[in-house]
């Protein structure tokens, strides 16, 4: 009788538990860049789908940088405001350009929460992206100046909440912000501890194991403004030796 019962809790938790799981899921706005070549051509769309039960009002910014095969740079950027139902697949925006075999690219979408300017959910689109390494021009950094300050959420758990919203007050009232948008995602580790990764342009800039403690939080975010300053210093200078 104890193991049946002690089945019947284990099932009925189970179910409790992916439910919940699931149910989290499905609460996030995704965004997508679709491409489509057509000869000479790359026609660039932003797409957004709302996957919860919940009404939307949001923020879009939607930002193209083409370097020619000559070396210059082109750019091209539309944003606006929107509103999404539960459900609703929506395309924000349209953007053709021109293409040629030597040309690079490289799109961003950014999805913000209108009212507490969060970004809510990214996608980005590269193309022969070896030929940006070669030189730098202040026309990329002026096309992505209005991702200044964005930060993204892809916490799990209530102690990654907790860090984000930490971490989101103290970073929104720094003067100086990075050009590039700041993830703060997690892992699962052993146990029931997390990895925080701290990520700037796809690179962890810091990591740490969660602990629910708050002042443990607070140091943790204080080595992570620090390691962000020291990222984007080390970024800048870089750019400056290639800048012409």
């Amino acid at each position: 009788m104890k193991k049946v019962l002690h089945s019947l809790i284990f099932r009925t938790f189970f179910i409790f538990f992916s439910v919940l799981i699931n149910g989290q899921e499905e609460r996030k706005v995704n965004a997508k860049i679709e491409s489509r070549i057509m000869e000479d051509q790359i026609n660039l769309k932003a797409v957004v789908t709302n996957n919860s039960a919940i009404y939307e009002e949001l923020d879009y910014l939607l930002v193209s940088i083409k370097k020619g095969g000559s070396g210059n740079l082109s750019n091209n950027q539309q944003k606006g405001k929107f509103s999404i139902n539960p459900g609703e697949v929506k395309v924000l925006s349209e953007i053709s350009v021109n293409l040629e075999k030597k040309d690079a690219l490289k799109a961003f979408l950014y999805i913000k929460d209108e009212e507490t300017q969060k970004l809510v959910a990214k996608d980005s689109l590269e193309l022969n992206t070896d030929l940006f390494k070669k030189k730098v021009s202040r026309v990329e950094e002026d096309a992505v100046f209005e991702l200044r300050g964005l930060t993204i959420d892809e916490t799990k758990s209530k102690v990654g909440k907790d860090f984000y919203d930490l971490f989101y007050i103290q970073y929104s009232q720094l003067p100086d912000k990075s050009n590039s948008a700041i993830t703060i995602s997690e892992l699962p580790v052993r146990g029931t501890s997390g990895q925080i990764n701290i990520e700037i342009d796809d690179k962890i800039v810091y990591s740490f194991i969660t602990n629910p403690n708050e002042d443990y939080l607070k140091e943790q975010l204080s080595h992570s403004l620090r390691y962000i300053k020291e990222f984007n210093a080390k970024k800048n200078l870089i750019k400056n030796e290639f800048i012409y």
